[in-house]
């Protein structure tokens, strides 16, 4: 029998216990209680095994069951790579997609550059004539207040 003391009060650990004990005696089950009196046994299906394997003779059944569960990590793992080449596939399909996509902004962009170009020229032209005739109607203008200046000189 063990003794302690809590605020000021000596209890004895053996009465406490057997307190305890009669009182979940006593008390109903909880509402969601279920008493199972068995394990179910839990059987995994296995997958069948692939057709490149096959089970030797003279194998007992720890090293067969051993072999199909490798085999089985085996085939999840190419399973998981499959799926992987799929999905590089589908990105490949969606990059030459793209591509083909740029392949045609690429040659927007060359024409609407060529087509600037040719812009460029024609006001470059308009420019360069417009100063001509600027400059030819200033000789004119020049040539002309000289002789309304100079009436005799001219003639």
């Amino acid at each position: 029998m063990v003794q302690s003391t809590t605020n000021g009060k000596i209890l004895e650990s053996v009465d406490v216990e057997h307190d305890i004990a009669r009182a979940l005696v006593k008390s109903p089950p909880p509402r969601d209680h279920r008493r199972i009196d068995f394990v179910p046994a839990i059987r995994a299906q296995t997958p069948p095994m692939p057709p490149y394997v096959e089970h030797h003779a003279d194998v007992d059944q720890i090293g067969k069951l051993s072999a199909e569960a490798v085999i089985a990590q085996y085939e999840d793992a190419v399973k998981a790579l499959e799926a992987m080449g799929t999905t590089l596939i589908d990105c490949v399909k969606r990059a030459e997609k793209m591509a083909a996509g740029c392949k045609d902004a690429i040659a927007y962009v060359q024409d609407t550059a060529q087509k600037y170009r040719e812009e460029a020229k024609v006001i470059f032209d308009r420019i360069e004539q417009a100063s001509v005739m600027t400059a030819e109607v200033r000789s004119v203008c020049d040539q002309m207040r000289k002789k309304i200046e100079h009436p005799i000189a001219s003639a």
